[in-house]
């Protein structure tokens, strides 16, 4: 009984010199996992919060994207009512009704249409070397194919080669040009790839112009998408406000009105 006793007794000492052992052991393993756990939150706080380059896409997949929107379109004809504007106090100083015909290959014609009985050569004068007249800026939106919107948009001098995000009115688009401010550009609101901004050279006489154009209120027509407000500045100065009061979408156009127009151009 003595040596039971006495065993028992060792037994329970040892147990006793053992056990803050195992009590510190225990603690240095869960100050490992506390420091794993740590270190695994802050990794992903920094993943997180880190600042992380967003895929920006090619100008010619930005391009595809964008004519999307327009590539039902062959054939447009745009009546508008067209707000000459005063540069120095942006007041509209003659509103005039235009009537637009365009054509996906290219072919565009324009004329004013119910004009008053007292149009005279001043009203002439104020209406000839409008900016619009050149309507490059239209043709984006009968662009029918990426090769086309892709040559149309190195003619008007964008670089293709730049592309970045900016915001523009608060909303977050894909720019295609150059950063510069004076820089040919094309503005493409990034939600749905529609154009909100134009910029370019429009090679006239006595010199180029830098034209910029703005569209705005896009409206839904035939399974495709058309800007009602469009905003046309020339060297930094609003000079035009167009605003559509009804669009024909693919109506057979007669090829000889374009012929008029080119033969009134010569």
């Amino acid at each position: 009984m003595r040596f039971w006793s006495r065993w028992i007794i060792n037994v329970t000492n040892m147990s006793k010199e053992v056990s803050p052992l195992k009590t510190k052991s225990k603690l240095k393993k869960r100050m490992k996992l506390f420091l794993y756990a740590l270190l695994f939150i802050g990794a992903l706080v920094c993943l997180t919060t880190g600042k992380t380059k967003a895929y920006i896409m090619p100008a010619e997949q930005l391009a595809d994207m964008m004519i999307k929107n327009f590539s039902g379109f062959k054939t447009l004809v745009v009546t508008q009512a067209t707000h000459l504007v005063t540069p120095e106090d942006l007041e509209t100083q003659m509103i005039l009704e235009e009537k637009i015909w365009l054509k996906s290959d290219g072919f565009h014609h324009s004329e004013l249409i119910n004009l008053p009985e007292d149009w005279d050569a001043m009203a002439t004068g104020l209406t000839s070397g409008r900016p619009s007249t050149d309507m490059a800026f239209r043709r984006i939106f009968m662009a029918s194919d990426k090769k086309t919107i892709m040559a149309l948009l190195s003619e008007m001098g964008i670089n293709l080669d730049a592309t970045a995000f900016t915001r523009f009115d608060g909303v977050i688009v894909y720019r295609l040009g150059d950063k510069d401010a004076e820089a040919p550009k094309l503005l493409i609101e990034k939600e749905n790839f529609r154009p909100l901004l134009l910029s370019y050279r429009l090679l006239k006489e006595p010199g180029p112009k830098s034209v910029t154009v703005r569209f705005d209120d896009y409206r839904e027509v035939a399974g495709g998408w058309y800007p009602y407000k469009i905003e046309i500045f020339t060297g930094g100065n609003l000079e035009e406000r167009y605003f559509a009061m009804d669009l024909q979408v693919n109506t057979p156009i007669d090829s000889s009105i374009f012929w008029r127009h080119e033969k009134q151009n010569h």
